[in-house]
């Protein structure tokens, strides 16, 4: 499983702190990630050259092509990587459970998806964690040219776009933690309630 962990955001409401080495439950946050997929072909995607220096010596770590475009240019800078169908996961979701990302991947990768993004019932998507094929960088390549960075703006122009419900995945993620983001000082102080009533070693 090819997979991408985009540490390029700028934490903006966390007063800029660097979300890959926030500490969550006495571990970085980049460090839970890349032990749950310890054993995965693995890319840390940076916003700049200079965040790769940060992450350089954990795993390779590359530089967004296109600068100040957000998280759409790091799933181009990983499809461009990769040349083959990635799936692609926010540094910022520290939570993300190893059979979630392999049931998102392995449905992608059997109704070969231009992209398979989860959707909540109301609608709600998650396309920072989510699973793209390389078939799909011309279209991010054209929006990131035009200056867009919505990722959902070239993934209207994919032929093969999947929406999958959040739902389906309870089954190996009960509670759905592998989607909760931390981008707020709450935010930290919910994720240590979280590794307080949840078995994590070992996802």
């Amino acid at each position: 499983m090819n997979v991408a962990i985009l540490a390029g955001g700028g934490a903006t409401r966390l007063g800029g702190l660097e979300k890959g080495l926030l500490n969550i439950c006495g571990k970085r946050s980049i460090e839970r990630l890349l032990c749950t997929f310890h054993d995965c072909k693995t890319v840390i995607v940076c916003r700049n050259y200079e965040q790769t220096k940060l992450y350089s010596d954990m795993a390779t770590a590359i530089a967004d092509r296109y600068i100040n475009s957000g998280p759409l240019a790091g799933i181009h800078a990983a499809l461009d990587y990769f040349k083959s169908r990635a799936l692609v996961v926010a540094v910022d979701m520290p939570f993300v459970k190893r059979a979630v990302a392999e049931a998102i991947y392995g449905e992608a990768k059997k109704s070969n998806a231009d992209a398979l993004i989860p959707v909540w019932s109301d609608g709600k998507k998650e396309p920072l964690l989510a699973c793209y094929s390389y078939s799909a960088i011309k279209e991010i390549e054209k929006s990131l040219v035009r200056g867009e960075k919505k990722i959902m703006t070239p993934v209207q122009g994919l032929e093969r776009v999947i929406f999958y419900p959040v739902e389906k995945l309870k089954g190996v993620d009960r509670e759905l933690v592998s989607f909760f983001n931390v981008n707020t000082p709450e935010d930290v102080r919910r994720a240590e309630e979280i590794c307080s009533l949840t078995d994590l070693e070992g996802e």
